[in-house]
């Protein structure tokens, strides 16, 4: 029998502190989490996390399960698709899929949208993939949703094309997840979007008609108050970025209580360059603000990993960014 997905929260896993703070808040709260791996982060020939495989991803995983006996936390693969990582060839998505569901993801996000081709197209090549899942795992939860992101001024799709859409995947699939833009959108450090509630009530009901549940990205730096407004509308929100900018941000404030010199590292996360999609009001002159946007892809380098280790002569690190996460994990799921 396929997993029974309960959980509301899809949390990136942006750092091994990151991936400890879900499954610590999932075994003392009794409540089921998401960790929602991009390609980049993980993937079948590594990512920004550690560097980690796939499969060395998982065998860690399986620790923290020793660990925290009573978490209940799904493992999903987010954005599975050519194009997210600069690469087009279908053979690394389905090399992707295959690596995925060999070391016990529980969930596909099956999202073509940068498929060099027509809408059509985009749609008949996600159906090979979702079939290509199903071929190697049918109980493999499946994630749909081909619409791009493309900021706050977007003109949402019809209610009209996202039946069409469901419809689709629905005559050959039964989808988890459909995932629509609701106007929430991440930049720099900050929500940057407006929630459209009129909008986001009509295809929730569309959605949820039709059998699926309704997920919703780029859902970070939300206040309760916003977090509120989705409640009985969305039934799942994704997370990634915050939880590493805060990690960033406790690394930087510690070196400078600390008297730590984080300058090497500073200068190989600006230079790296990972800021530039997320700048959207500042310029690249705000050194600060990049460093702070981008740190987390560079957690791996060893520049990281001695101011980390100063650091933790003073302090327990790991515990008090695992701390700060799982406090990132309440402040969503006491406001949903």
């Amino acid at each position: 029998m396929p997993k029974e997905i309960t959980a509301q929260f899809g949390i990136g896993p942006m750092s091994s502190e990151a991936i400890e703070a879900v499954y610590r808040y999932s075994n003392f709260n009794r409540k089921q989490l998401m960790l929602i791996a991009s390609k980049n982060q993980i993937d079948h020939s590594g990512g920004y996390v550690n560097g980690w495989s796939t499969k060395e991803y998982s065998e860690h995983l399986k620790t923290l399960k020793d660990k925290y006996t009573f978490s209940d936390v799904l493992l999903c693969r987010d954005h599975c698709g050519p194009g997210f990582t600069g690469n087009f060839d279908l053979k690394d998505t389905y090399q992707t899929i295959e690596e995925d569901i060999n070391n016990g993801f529980d969930l596909i996000h099956i999202d073509f949208c940068h498929h060099k081709g027509t809408f059509e197209e985009k749609l008949e090549e996600s159906k090979k993939a979702i079939e290509f899942c199903k071929g190697l795992n049918e109980e493999i939860l499946i994630e749909i949703g081909t619409d791009e992101n493309l900021g706050d001024n977007f003109a949402f799709n019809s209610i009209d094309e996202i039946e069409k859409e469901i419809d689709y995947f629905t005559s050959f699939c039964d989808p988890n997840f459909f995932v629509v833009q609701t106007g929430s959108w991440v930049m720099e450090i900050n929500q940057a979007g407006n929630f459209n509630s009129d909008f986001s009530k009509e295809v929730s009901s569309l959605i949820r008609s039709k059998g699926l549940k309704f997920k919703e990205h780029n859902a970070d730096y939300l206040t309760s108050e916003e977090i509120a407004k989705r409640k009985g509308i969305v039934d799942a929100m994704n997370i990634a970025p915050q939880y590493g900018v805060i990690q960033t941000g406790i690394i930087i404030n510690k070196c400078l209580a600390y008297g730590i010199d984080f300058e090497s590292w500073a200068e190989i996360v600006y230079k790296g360059g990972k800021w530039k999609k997320w700048l959207k009001d500042n310029t690249p002159e705000n050194k600060f603000l990049c460093i702070n946007i981008a740190g987390h892809y560079h957690f791996a380098t060893d520049e990281y990993k001695i101011i980390f280790d100063q650091i933790n002569q003073y302090e327990d690190l790991s515990e008090t960014i695992i701390e700060s996460l799982v406090e990132v994990t309440e402040h969503y799921e006491n406001s949903f």
